[in-house]
């Protein structure tokens, strides 16, 4: 009889963590996780909570577990919270990364270890579709510089010591249950809120110039699940629809499924204070090439299923307050 693999996912409370989690769970694998946070709100999951930069308790933690692959989401992953204290993000993001790539070394080598970085290591200046892995990253904020920073010491981990480490650059990507700290999510809960009278009807914006390119968040843990069954050691993948959809358009589509007229309102809060690209759509030929992934939700689902969630999870809330 096969024994079950073992899977280890860091930074397991966030949204990419609750899809990744269900999903490896869904292959029959069995699935461990470690945060910061006291429990774990995830169904099936063996938790513990460590901070990822005790390499010391990790390294005990991965001996005992001995996981045969590892997802490495934990980061501070908010563009602007890295703004505001880049310290503490190149921190986590940067010697977090050191720190489980230590301790896998120790405790378990032998383990397939997926780095999750980010287009943002790809430069603001860039205007083009289809970047490619082959652009050279030029990060110009300090999220950005926090992932290539991991992403170059994974690769030195590969090269020097050996460990099977492959990375991502992950394109935008949003769906159910994701902060409304992010753009999609801001404006589902946003008109949510409107159409179930709790707010007045007006939706409150940043900029609407931007083409983005984004993929269900379903489709990318399908796709970093694929990565270390199907793909190279070493190697870096753009993790992205290669599909350009306007701010405008998405607005437009999550106001239409209100009942309520709604008013738009510039907020110049929500304007970044750094460039952002009017439009960067990634190729993702490599990541389908070389593990058969393709992406499968159409966005329109992807809005449908998040602006019902909001629905739900404010109905509920609602109805706590008034008890």
């Amino acid at each position: 009889m096969t024994a079950t693999r073992k899977t280890l996912i860091t930074g397991i409370t966030g949204f990419v963590g609750k899809w990744l989690s269900e999903y490896l769970i869904s292959k029959n694998l069995e699935v461990y996780g470690v945060d910061r946070w006291a429990q774990c709100p995830y169904e099936g999951v063996n938790y513990e909570q460590i901070d990822i930069l005790n390499t010391s308790l990790l390294g005990k933690y991965l001996h005992s577990v001995q996981p045969d692959t590892v997802y490495h989401l934990a980061a501070i992953s908010f563009l602007p919270e890295a703004d505001l204290s880049p310290g503490h993000a190149l921190q986590i993001n940067i010697m977090g990364t050191v720190s489980i790539l230590d301790a896998l070394k120790q405790h378990s080598p032998s383990a397939k270890i997926l780095l999750v970085g980010s287009s943002k290591e790809y430069s603001d200046d860039i205007n083009s579709e289809q970047v490619s892995e082959t652009v050279h990253p030029s990060p110009t904020n300090f999220y950005g510089i926090s992932k290539y920073a991991a992403e170059l010491i994974g690769q030195q981990y590969h090269r020097q010591y050996g460990l099977d480490v492959r990375c991502t650059r992950s394109f935008n990507h949003t769906g159910p249950a994701q902060s409304p700290r992010f753009v999609c999510s801001d404006w589902a809960k946003q008109v949510a809120s409107i159409e179930l009278g709790l707010t007045n009807a007006t939706i409150s914006v940043g900029n609407l110039d931007s083409v983005i390119d984004f993929t269900d968040v379903r489709d990318v843990v399908a796709a970093y699940y694929s990565i270390l069954e199907n793909g190279v050691g070493g190697r870096v993948y753009n993790v992205c629809s290669g599909k350009g959809i306007s701010l405008q358009w998405i607005l437009n589509s999550l106001i239409s499924k209100s009942t309520k007229e709604i008013a738009i309102k510039y907020d110049e809060k929500k304007l970044r204070s750094h460039k952002t690209n009017t439009i960067m759509l990634g190729d993702n030929s490599l990541l389908r090439n070389e593990t058969g992934w393709q992406a499968l939700i159409p966005f329109e689902k992807t809005l449908d299923d998040l602006y019902d969630y909001w629905l739900e999870d404010l109905q509920k809330e609602s109805s706590e307050i008034t008890r």
